[in-house]
C-alpha cells in the first residue's frame, strides 16, 4: 500500500511539476511577430498610465507651481519618501535612451508613458515618463514591481502546501481500495500456491481488478476440480489394487504349501511374494499421498512430546541398519502439538531416507522455539545439489544415479513428508550437512496449547 501510494503521489506532482515547466517553457520560447509584441506592449502601457494618472497629476501640479529653478530640490526632498528612483531629466536626454517606439512617441508629444519588461520571474521593472506641461523636463519613475521571493514564498508556500496536502489525501483515497484489493488477490495465489486450493478472492473489486479476481477464481476452480478428480482415480485405483493383492498374497501362501518340496519353484514364490509385497507398500503410500491432498479436512492436532516420538521411531527403524546407529541430539521433553501417526511417519520417512544413503553417520536432531518445532535427519552420504533440494519433495521424482531406484523407495516418502508439513501449516526443506551428505528438516507451529 505504501509503495503504490508513495509512486503516485510523486508521480503526480512530478507530471504537474513538468507541465507547469512545459508552459513557462513554451510561453518563453513562443514566437511572436514584433508588431505583436509592441501591441501587447503599448496596451499594458496603457493600463499603468492610466492606473498612475492621478498620481502624476498631484506630482504635476506640485512642480508647475513652484518656479522652473526649484524643481530639482523639491524631486530631491521627494525621493527619500519614495521607495523607488525618482529624478528628473531633460527630454532631449529621455528620447535619446533606448526606448520602444510606442513610448518614444508619447514623450515626443508631451504625455505620459509608461514601459513595462520583465525582469525576473517573479518581478517586472515599470518605467513611468510625466513631461511636465510647457517645459523640456520629464519626471522619471523607475518602479520594481512584484513582491520580494521571500514574500512570495511565504504566500504561495502555505497554498502549495495546502494543494499537495489535499492531492495527497485524493490520492490516497484513490490508491487505498485498489491496494486492498490487489493485497487480498496476492495473498489468495500465494495460498493456492502453498497448497490452498480452495483459496478465492472477492470479485467486488472495482473494474480491471474485479476482471482479474474472477478470472483466477474460475482458474482456481478448474484447477481444483482436476486434483479432486486426481487424487479421487488416484484413491480409487489405490482401492481396487488392494482386493488383487490380497489375493495374491493368499495364492502365493497356497501355492507356497503345496510345493514346500520342490526348491526352484520355492525360490521363485518368495521372489514373487517380495514383488507383491512392494507393490502392496506402494499401493499404501499412494494412499496415504492421497489422504493429505491439499484441501483435505484439517489434522486433529493434539499435545504430544515430541522427543518421546523421535526415539519411538529411531528404536523401531534402528534394527533396519544395524551398521548405523542414528544419534539423537535434544531436549529430554519437547512439547508440541501435532498429528502422532503422521508426524512419527514424517520423521520414520526421513531416516530411512537417511539409512538408505548414509555411509557411516546418521544424526537426528530436535528442538523447540516459542514459536516452532523442528525435526532435521543428518547423513554423511552424497548428498543433494542444491539446484535439486526443491526436486526431492515430489512426487515419484528421481535424481541422479547416486540415489536411484537401486537403494530402495517409490519416491513418495519425501512427497509424503512434505504433504504431512503442510498439513501441519509447516515446511520441509533440504539443506547440506556438516556430515558432508543431507540435511532434512521439518518445521511447524510449536502450537500455543503445548507452549
Amino acid at each position: 500500500m505504501n509503495n503504490l501510494f508513495v509512486r503516485f503521489y510523486v508521480g503526480v506532482v512530478a507530471a504537474l511539476a513538468l507541465a507547469l515547466i512545459l508552459l513557462v517553457v513554451a510561453a518563453a520560447g513562443r514566437r511572436e511577430t514584433v508588431a505583436e509584441r509592441e501591441d501587447q506592449d503599448a496596451r499594458l502601457a496603457e493600463h499603468y498610465v492610466a492606473l498612475t494618472q492621478g498620481n502624476h497629476w498631484l506630482m504635476q501640479e506640485a512642480l508647475l507651481d513652484r518656479p522652473p529653478a526649484e524643481w530639482d530640490a523639491i524631486v530631491e526632498r521627494w525621493r527619500p519618501h519614495f521607495r523607488y528612483p525618482i529624478e528628473l531629466r531633460s527630454a532631449r536626454e529621455v528620447l535619446a535612451g533606448e526606448l520602444p517606439p510606442f513610448v518614444r512617441e508619447r514623450v515626443a508629444a508631451g504625455e505620459a508613458a509608461a514601459w513595462s519588461r520583465v525582469t525576473h520571474a517573479t518581478s517586472e521593472r515599470l518605467s513611468l515618463y510625466l513631461p511636465l506641461a510647457g517645459t523640456d523636463r520629464v519626471l522619471v519613475q523607475e518602479l520594481e514591481l512584484g513582491p520580494p521571493v521571500d514574500v512570495l514564498l511565504e504566500l504561495i508556500g502555505v497554498d502549495v502546501m495546502v494543494l499537495l496536502a489535499i492531492l495527497g489525501l485524493t490520492i490516497l483515497a484513490l490508491t487505498r481500495p485498489l491496494a486492498r484489493h490487489v493485497t487480498r488477490l496476492a495473498e489468495a495465489a500465494r495460498a493456492f500456491g502453498s497448497g490452498q486450493l480452495n483459496a478465492r478472492v472477492p470479485t467486488t473489486a472495482p473494474e480491471p481488478i474485479g476482471r482479474l479476481a474472477r478470472t483466477f477464481n474460475a482458474m482456481a476452480e478448474r484447477i481444483q476440480r482436476a486434483s479432486d478428480a486426481q487424487q479421487a482415480t488416484l484413491q480409487a485405483i489405490s482401492h481396487e489394487l488392494r482386493t488383487p493383492i490380497v489375493r495374491l498374497h493368499f495364492a502365493l501362501e497356497v501355492a507356497g504349501s503345496a510345493l514346500a518340496e520342490v526348491p526352484a519353484a520355492r525360490d521363485h514364490l518368495e521372489a514373487m511374494a517380495r514383488d507383491v509385497g512392494e507393490i502392496e507398500a506402494l499401493v499404501e503410500e499412494l494412499l496415504i499421498y492421497a489422504r493429505l491432498q491439499p484441501g483435505a479436512p484439517p489434522l486433529e492436532l493434539a499435545p504430544l512430546d515430541l522427543a518421546e516420538v523421535v526415539r519411538d521411531v529411531v528404536r523401531d527403524l534402528g534394527p533396519l541398519a544395524p551398521a548405523l546407529p542414528p544419534v539423537i541430539e535434544g531436549p529430554a521433553s519437547a512439547p508440541c502439538m501435532a498429528h502422532e501417526r503422521h508426524l512419527a511417519r514424517a520423521v520414520s520417512n526421513l531416516l530411512r531416507n537417511a539409512q538408505r544413503h548414509a555411509r557411516a553417520q546418521i544424526r537426528v536432531r530436535f528442538d523447540l522455539t516459542d514459536a516452532f518445532a523442528t525435526v532435521s535427519v543428518d547423513d554423511d552420504g552424497p548428498g543433494i545439489p542444491e539446484d535439486q533440494r526443491a526436486r526431492v519433495f515430489l512426487p515419484f521424482e528421481r535424481l541422479d544415479a547416486s540415489r536411484n531406484r537401486a537403494t530402495g523407495g517409490y519416491g513418495l516418502g519425501l512427497a509424503i513428508v512434505h504433504r504431512v508439513m503442510q498439513a501441519h501449516g509447516g515446511s520441509a526443506r533440504a539443506e547440506s550437512s556438516e556430515l558432508g551428505g543431507a540435511r532434512l528438516i521439518l518445521t511447524w507451529p510449536r502450537g500455543a496449547e503445548a507452549a
